[in-house]
């Protein structure tokens, strides 16, 4: 299969929140890949809004995302405004994943 996108994605195992209706509402997913213009989630069921906050904790990134494809349970995302170079920076800077 072609790849088809202009930037590609890491594969992420990620827990990300999406909040919506002002920052009133939130939704667990999974983050199942990355890059600076969007991501792919999965959600535990196939409903979603069509726009919220995408925020991902380990990566420190918050993301005004909207959703460009569905199926099932997982979402294709686009994001609309984050702050990419800070998320860039924090990619090359070794993670502490907390483990001793």
């Amino acid at each position: 299969m072609q790849e088809k996108r202009s930037v590609l994605r890491q594969r992420t195992f990620l827990k990300g929140v999406l909040s919506f209706h002002n920052g009133n509402s939130s939704e667990d997913c999974l983050v199942r890949d990355l890059s600076e213009r969007g991501a792919q989630i999965e959600l535990p069921h196939p409903l979603a809004p069509h726009g919220f906050d995408l925020l991902i904790p380990a990566r420190a990134l918050r993301a005004r995302a909207c959703v460009v494809w569905t199926n099932g349970v997982r979402r294709g995302l686009r994001f609309e405004s984050a702050d990419m170079a800070d998320a860039r920076a924090r990619r090359a800077a070794p993670q502490d994943d907390g483990r001793y």
